[in-house]
């Protein structure tokens, strides 16, 4: 049985998901990976070591391995089968993204030590808003900003941050019904709003960093910069204090008063009221805006690991984004199970035999008007 080995690097941590690739499958059961096996292995800091994941390949020796890259800039705009010429791609990507890349090019060179050496495919989570409208891109800044995300015309850009959640929602969404506008709402611990009009992103609420855009777990989200300088000024702080201020201990944390994530918000009593109302306020926001843009909707999609606070959240939603009174045909609303690194599996398995196709299965739907 073939098998693949999906790693999703998250701070000093990697967590290995081994999937079962059955062929034999009928397409009408919509599976054709099987988790088997899933861990979390320490690669980075005191005792870190990649002695986990040579382990996992020795045993089930998987014919590929897939890695989710959080970011790949202008220069990696799909998903990539590893080859040496990228190696040195990936290199000049180390200051705009010097969390992020290291681990990755630590992966790829530890994976290329292996007899036999696996396939190695790699996903690039800001590949699917490569090419963001250019109004979407910018900022109005006039100066050039080495070590920044770059846009083809020079200055800092906007990203999103979780492609791949966006993507699978609009390709399955699409699959089933004539959905052109599509707004895909990601519940993960940064959380991002992205307005979807044929299939393309056209606003995304994430900017040059993921801290942009909606408050998080322990992200602030958007924030007057000059905040920055104030806190600067008055605290004395400098910035790897301020990043540590504004990244993880902001956001619905800093509101509730002790650590939280969206799960617990939505499912918390009176004890977490003004983080709920805050992060719902914010959606709102971003969610009128993407719908302005669109000129409507046809299809809005939840997906993330929090997942469970999108029935309660849609409740309040939809009813302030669709009102009857001015005709307005209500949106199916879905809500997409998937994991991202399902995602990942089912999209390296289904283009096997049709690169353009992806796993229909994974959504249920939440509301339907």
């Amino acid at each position: 049985m073939k098998r693949l080995l999906v790693l999703i690097p998250e701070g000093f941590f990697v967590d290995c998901f081994v999937y079962s690739l059955d062929e034999t499958l009928p397409d009408s059961l919509n599976e054709p990976c099987r988790l088997e096996r899933n861990s979390r292995i320490k690669l980075r800091g005191r005792g870190g070591s990649d002695e986990g994941i040579m382990r996992l390949i020795d045993k089930f020796r998987p014919e590929a391995v897939a890695i989710r890259i959080l970011y790949g800039g202008e220069e990696f705009r799909k998903s990539e089968v590893y080859v040496s010429s990228l190696l040195g791609k990936l290199e000049k990507l180390i200051p705009q993204s010097p969390l992020h890349i290291p681990v990755a090019i630590k992966l790829i060179k530890m994976l290329g030590r292996t007899v036999p050496t696996p396939e190695i495919c790699l996903y690039f989570e800001t590949a699917f808003f490569a090419d963001l409208p250019m109004q979407e891109q910018m900022y109005a800044l006039d100066e050039e900003m080495p070590g920044l995300p770059q846009g083809s015309f020079g200055a800092v850009r906007r990203f999103g941050y979780h492609g791949l959640y966006h993507w699978a929602a609009s390709e399955k969404i699409a699959e089933h019904r004539n959905m052109r506008r599509i707004l895909s709402v990601c519940l993960e611990p940064v959380p991002e709003v992205v307005a979807i009009y044929d299939g393309k992103p056209i606003m995304v609420t994430s900017g040059a960093t993921p801290m942009e855009g909606l408050p998080g777990n322990t992200t602030c989200g958007e924030i007057d910069p000059g905040i920055i300088l104030l806190i600067e000024e008055k605290k004395n702080m400098g910035p790897e204090m301020i990043n540590e201020m504004l990244t993880r201990h902001g956001g619905l944390t800093a509101v509730a008063g002790e650590h939280v994530t969206i799960d617990e918000v939505f499912a918390g009593g009176d004890k977490y009221e003004a983080a709920r109302n805050l992060f719902k306020y914010r959606v709102l926001l971003s969610c009128g805006s993407a719908i302005g843009l669109m000129n409507g909707v046809d299809a809005i999609v939840f997906s993330g690991r929090y997942i469970n606070a999108a029935g309660k959240l849609s409740q309040w939603l939809i009813p302030k984004l669709v009102k009857p009174s001015m005709g307005t045909i209500k949106p199916l609303v879905f809500c997409m199970r998937d994991s991202v690194d399902r995602i990942i599996a089912e999209t390296y398995c289904r283009s096997k035999s049709d690169p353009s196709h992806i796993c229909s299965s994974g959504y249920s739907r939440v509301f339907a008007g």
